[in-house]
């Protein structure tokens, strides 16, 4: 038996992958059952509705509205934390007194949970006393703009705080594949002349290409499932304009105490975004390629 696990590193993994596997299974079939049935937490009556509830979610204009909004919410902030990581890690990658004290300092406000950042940009958007409107005042420019009170800024002010968060989280994963990157390849387009816009296009870009590949993916599922800062700041208001597919499903389970037709919305928008997501991570390394 010894041997064999030697012989075969995977085994090592087998107990846990097989742990993990049950549990998916039996929360996932315990979801599918909670999708067939009506079930509410204020009601004794358990019944048999199969597909009503899905039926009911493609009625639902609502609950696509939250989807569209995700989508507009995931890909905003994920795009400005690639350009901003990218950019922090490039400058930050170069020699200079201090450098390892801000690659730390950098990282600060990953280390803070979501409802801690949450509450802190909700103080600074707090149009009376908010570090913003207050700056803003000293400028000569509008003071009382009420950032979170807004259905134009509400989304906006979202996602500056969750960017302000999780940018340090794409910087660290490509200050990593920066400092793993061979030199010579940069060396010898240097020697031949190349210009700081053609190393980095053709040379830093394709071999930093696959910790992007990471940090886009690690980044684009978590701004999807993404619930404690936006509930924090704004419940998802006002007027729906920062309501998520999360949140509709908190409101439809917690609040209206219908835990099944929470579990459809959850079931299908994974579905959808898991397919897209497969869809784009395939087409991202078959580019690779």
């Amino acid at each position: 038996m010894i041997r064999q696990f030697k012989t075969r590193p995977r085994a090592w993994i087998m107990p846990t992958m097989l742990i993990l596997g049950i549990m998916s299974v039996v929360v996932m079939g315990y979801s599918i059952y909670l999708a067939l049935h009506d079930i509410n937490l204020v009601k004794s009556a358990k019944s048999f509705v199969g597909a009503d509830n899905f039926v009911a979610l493609l009625q639902d204009s609502r609950a696509w509205s939250s989807l569209w909004r995700t989508i507009v919410f995931s890909i905003s902030a994920t795009g400005i934390e690639l350009l901003l990581g990218l950019g922090l890690a490039l400058y930050l990658n170069r020699p200079f007194i201090g450098r390892k004290l801000v690659r730390t300092l950098l990282l600060i406000p990953m280390i803070m949970t979501p409802v801690v950042s949450g509450l802190i940009w909700r103080v600074f958007y707090d149009p009376n006393s908010g570090v913003i409107n207050y700056y803003l005042g000293q400028l000569g420019l509008s003071s009382k703009i009420n950032w979170l009170g807004s259905t134009e800024l509400a989304m906006v002010s979202v996602i500056v705080a969750d960017v302000w968060q999780w940018t340090p989280f794409v910087f660290l994963i490509l200050a990593a594949g920066l400092d793993a990157m061979p030199s010579e390849p940069l060396e010898a387009a240097e020697v031949d002349g190349a210009s700081t816009f053609q190393r980095f296009s053709h040379v830093v870009l394709p071999l930093l290409a696959p910790s992007l590949i990471i940090a886009f993916l690690l980044r684009i599922i978590d701004s999807v499932k993404t619930f404690d800062i936006i509930y924090v700041m704004t419940r998802g208001g006002p007027s729906l304009a920062t309501e998520t597919t999360n949140m509709y499903a908190y409101i439809q389970g917690f609040n209206n105490f219908n835990i099944s037709y929470a579990t459809v919305i959850n079931l299908t928008i994974t579905v959808i975004i898991t397919f897209i997501f497969t869809t784009v991570y395939t087409r991202l390394t078959k580019a690779k390629r």
